[in-house]
């Protein structure tokens, strides 16, 4: 038996006839296990959009945002992902303002942006 998870649920919805598109709206960076990575590069049928918000870049503002990553950490995600899918188009929340947000957090996230 395999262990179900998004990557297989994708892999089983591209082999029914007649699916010629298959995506899926937002994920929190922390799913995207090297399976769903994979994926993008093998499932013809996955869009190249992808919604993957980040939320901020500056891990001092996303440890106190609970988010269970780190900037370098999604960076990693984007990287994998565009090696395997080179024309994949990506959109993202951001959130400015955080309560205790510094100056410098605030240029951590306008260099993750850029």
């Amino acid at each position: 038996a395999e262990f179900a998870d998004l990557a297989l649920l994708l892999e089983y919805a591209a082999e029914i006839p007649g699916i010629q598109r298959l995506r899926f709206t937002t994920s929190h960076p922390n799913e995207f296990s090297p399976r769903l990575i994979e994926a993008y590069g093998k499932i013809p049928q996955l869009v190249n959009h992808l919604h993957l918000p980040v939320q901020h870049g500056s891990d001092r503002i996303l440890m106190a945002m609970k988010r269970g990553y780190t900037a370098l950490e999604f960076k990693s995600i984007v990287r994998k992902l565009r090696a395997i899918r080179p024309d994949l188009r990506l959109a993202s929340d951001f959130i400015v303002g955080f309560p205790g947000e510094t100056d410098d957090d605030h240029a951590k996230l306008m260099k993750l942006v850029q």
